[in-house]
């Protein structure tokens, strides 16, 4: 069993192999009210921090005591130097052929390679490579964003240090994207600024493209603003002439106020290709349901929808491992969606064999 290492520093507790980088602690309230919980995060105004029972809670730093408000400040605060964009900055190749973009951000005493969910996806090994030629290493296990953001990070304790995250967002704020554009293996700046945000995602003008996913938007002293994401389709309706929801629109994801769920990188690609064989099992059902429909007196219709009832038996037993896929944060909106679609469809089959048979 590998042995941690843990450093005490001014009352916080820093795990070098661990992923919770702050101990448990009790939290006091301004009216003297207390609760034991770690925490997770600080941003706009609240704390966020979870219980041992697995509940997590925002308090506003306003309501806590002076002690607790400055046990949040010091925990802040980075430990580890601070790189340059450049240093921190990292090209991402899969085993699955994928490439992309991550980048080391230390947080709360800790350190990781930071990318988004789907550059990973499908991969059972990844390779990180800092612009001088050398490995980040990281291993099998990392964490997920619990709310579904598109967001993971890996441990890394043989690195120098990493980029800090913005304290605060402004609209108009100037920014760049920093990647690994078109797939070149070379890191281009690509600047923009911060023209919308959400509770989990912000949109900028950054001209990222396939490549820069997984990177960071930072600001200009090269703090991390998000991660850059996805690209939004053009509007072509008529409302959009003359304005920029005309244009194509890039988002990023936003890093605070996330929690992270331990899980491993097999265990992803696993779920990713049950996910992926109940998805085309789908899709050939679609094919035949259609074709049925269609033309319901056709002489061989009785027979192929006999084929089909066989099929959904065969989705059956794909859907019984949805549950590894609902396991997998970045996954259970599509295993909800085919819950929905395998419940609903034998209403459909019930339906559509009494048309055929009615023929």
């Amino acid at each position: 069993m590998r042995s941690i290492t843990v450093i005490v520093l001014s009352g916080l507790f820093f795990c070098k192999t661990s992923f919770c980088a702050v101990a448990s602690r009790i939290w006091t309230s301004s009216d003297g009210r207390q609760i034991e919980a770690k925490m997770l995060d600080a941003f706009g105004g609240d704390v966020l921090i979870l219980r041992g029972d697995g509940q997590s809670y925002r308090l506003p730093m306003v309501r806590l005591s002076q002690a607790d408000r400055q046990y949040v400040a010091k925990a802040l605060q980075p430990i580890h130097p601070k790189l340059s964009p450049l240093q921190a900055v990292a090209l991402i190749r899969g085993d699955s052929g994928a490439q992309g973009t991550g980048f080391l951000l230390q947080h709360l005493g800790g350190i990781h390679l930071v990318t988004n969910a789907h550059v990973v996806r499908g991969s059972a090994r990844i390779e990180a490579v800092q612009i001088d030629g050398r490995p980040i290493v990281v291993g099998d296990q990392m964490e997920m964003a619990i709310d579904g953001r598109d967001l993971v990070r890996f441990p890394v304790s043989e690195v120098a240090g990493g980029l800090v995250r913005s304290p605060e967002l402004k609209l108009g704020e100037p920014c760049y994207a920093l990647g690994n554009s078109g797939g070149l293996n070379v890191l281009t700046p690509l600047p923009g600024r911060m023209v919308g945000a959400g509770p989990k995602e912000i949109e900028v003008t950054c001209p990222f493209i396939p490549g820069n996913s997984g990177g960071p938007i930072l600001t200009a002293s090269g703090q991390v603003m998000g991660v850059a994401t996805y690209i939004s389709r053009s509007h072509k309706e008529w409302w959009a002439q003359g304005t920029r929801f005309a244009n194509v629109r890039r988002v990023a994801v936003r890093l605070d106020g996330v929690e992270w769920r331990p899980v491993s990188l097999s265990s992803f690609k696993k779920a990713d290709a049950i996910l992926d064989k109940v998805k085309k099992d789908i899709a050939g059902i679609e094919h035949w349901k259609n074709i049925i429909k269609t033309n319901p007196r056709h002489p061989d219709a009785k027979d192929l929808a006999t084929k089909l009832i066989r099929m959904t038996a065969g989705l059956g037993s794909g859907i019984s491992g949805i549950s590894a896929v609902s396991r997998i944060p970045f996954l259970q909106e599509d295993a909800a969606q085919v819950g929905k679609y395998n419940k609903d469809l034998q209403e459909e089959l019930r339906k559509l064999l009494r048309l055929v048979r009615a023929k």
